[in-house]
């Protein structure tokens, strides 16, 4: 179904390399999803150039959790000229059309032990399902992996960082893999996070969910099948 939404705020997030928007829209009074899906955006004064009577649609994970009252998109902002740039001009009050949602990378509710693995914009569908475990008061182990470049795109790290302190089964685990020369903090990838961590349930107990580029993914599962982690609870989101 397509809905039409504005945009109600946008958030800035970005350096001399990086660029993103934490845009949230109004949420259309029909429209329902859960935690892991995305949604198709457009906007009227953005069509095809190949076929400028058509709209020029692009595929975005939904970063808000269900129980919230407006929809909340992560964007990376790309000089491409492409409906991203597009969405870097947009404000407050401008309207967009939305489509979906779409996909099944949902939560199966029957786990033991969650652990989401997000790199860069990939946090989008896991801080929604966050978000969703964590407003039903569901008080088993939930762990983030979550890995990015530098501290610009350590994007919702004042929630994340605040969850861990409200929720106590809920850890944060973060990596950058090229820090600014000013953090302190260590740099790598998230298979070394995975590697220390300590889990509460036996390894092929734990559900886990990765989202990020699909070569990054692949080396991800690789890495949790060889390290026994049950083949059969690993979920993923691919994004080019």
């Amino acid at each position: 179904m397509e809905f039409n939404s504005k945009i109600l705020e946008t958030k800035k997030c970005e350096d001399e390399k990086n660029c993103f928007r934490i845009v949230k829209f109004e949420k259309p009074k029909a429209f329902d999803f859960k935690s892991g899906q995305f949604i198709m955006i457009a906007s009227e004064d953005f069509k095809l150039r190949d076929a400028p009577e058509k709209l020029k649609w692009s595929s975005f994970s939904i970063a808000s959790s269900p129980f919230q009252k407006e929809l909340e998109l992560c964007i990376k902002i790309y000089e491409t000229k492409g409906l991203t740039e597009h969405l870097k001009s947009k404000k407050q009050g401008d309207e967009i059309i939305i489509k979906g949602p779409f996909g099944n990378f949902t939560l199966n509710k029957d786990f033991k032990e969650v652990s989401f693995v997000a790199l860069g914009t990939g946090i989008a569908p896991m801080i929604s399902m966050i978000r969703t475990l964590l407003h039903e008061n569901d008080l088993r182990p939930i762990n983030l992996f979550y890995g990015f470049r530098n501290r610009c795109c350590f994007l919702y790290h004042e929630e994340l960082i605040e969850m861990q302190k409200k929720f106590k089964n809920f850890k944060l685990n973060f990596i950058p893999s090229d820090p600014e020369q000013d953090w302190s903090v260590p740099k790598g990838y998230v298979q070394e996070l995975i590697e220390k961590a300590v889990f509460s349930v036996p390894k092929k107990e734990i559900d886990f969910y990765l989202c990020g580029p699909p070569k990054a993914l692949e080396s991800i599962k690789e890495f949790l099948i060889k390290k026994e982690f049950n083949k059969d609870k690993i979920f993923y989101e691919k994004w080019g």
